[in-house]
């Protein structure tokens, strides 16, 4: 028998994006099975509870829980990094905005659109808060990007204010507000969040064409929006 050819023995290469994806697909399902089937045994260990193996046993299954639920947060780790490290081959972003206590995710550039209208227009008073980032950011305890927006507006008036909070790599923010090129005649008083006494700049004040704008770049960016003006945050002042 003579020896596979060097194209027979190599597997044919696959885009990046095609092996992230086989990557994200690991079965988080059934380990959620197993976790649950081997949390029930410890009702059956009660029934035997002053045998001599009791104590070993239910040693071995609280170790055995302990390793599990350390792996599935493992997995879950490899699905999310796989699913961004897809996204990126693909050039795709996912928009993640926070609303009345909610997150919603938009993928395509019509839910982006519908997203922005979202946070405009919240059904209760307080601030918005929109990322983009190559994955849903659906853990706010975890680390996720390293930007966001903060949407504060006035629908009766059809008014707001941004504010962009960026992180660097060493944990330094810097913090900007928009900055009006043709200040609202009687702009709104806009407070950064529900019951807070920190006011927004009446110079922060921009109607709601403008913010559309700058909202709509920041979902196809993530960067801060070059169409509209910015300046340092500060607060309380005119």
């Amino acid at each position: 028998m003579t020896n596979p050819s060097q194209d027979e023995s190599v597997p044919p290469e696959e885009p990046p994006a095609v092996v992230f994806g086989r990557i994200g697909d690991v079965p988080l399902e059934a380990l959620d099975k197993l976790i649950e089937s081997t949390e029930a045994v410890y009702g059956d260990l009660n029934r035997v509870l002053g045998h001599p193996y009791w104590g070993d046993l239910v040693y071995h299954q609280g170790a055995a829980m302990r390793a599990l639920r350390e792996a599935r947060t493992a997995l879950d780790g490899l699905r999310a990094e796989s699913a961004g490290a897809r996204n990126t081959e693909l050039g795709v972003t996912v928009a993640t905005a926070v609303v009345d206590g909610t997150r919603h995710y938009a993928h395509s550039a019509e839910d982006k659109a519908a997203l922005v209208d979202l946070v405009l227009r919240p059904r209760k008073p307080g601030a918005a808060h929109l990322y983009v980032w190559d994955r849903p950011h659906e853990d706010p305890e975890a680390p996720g990007p390293y930007e966001q927006l903060r949407i504060v507006t006035d629908a009766d008036s059809e008014a707001g204010a941004l504010n962009f909070t960026q992180e660097t790599e060493d944990g330094e923010l810097h913090s900007w507000h928009t900055l009006s090129a043709e200040p609202l005649a009687d702009p709104p008083s806009l407070a950064f969040d529900a019951g807070s006494a920190l006011k927004f700049p009446r110079s922060s004040v921009l109607g709601f064409r403008e913010l559309r704008a700058g909202l709509d770049e920041f979902t196809r960016t993530g960067q801060r929006p070059e169409c509209l003006g910015w300046q340092q945050a500060r607060w309380g002042e005119p």
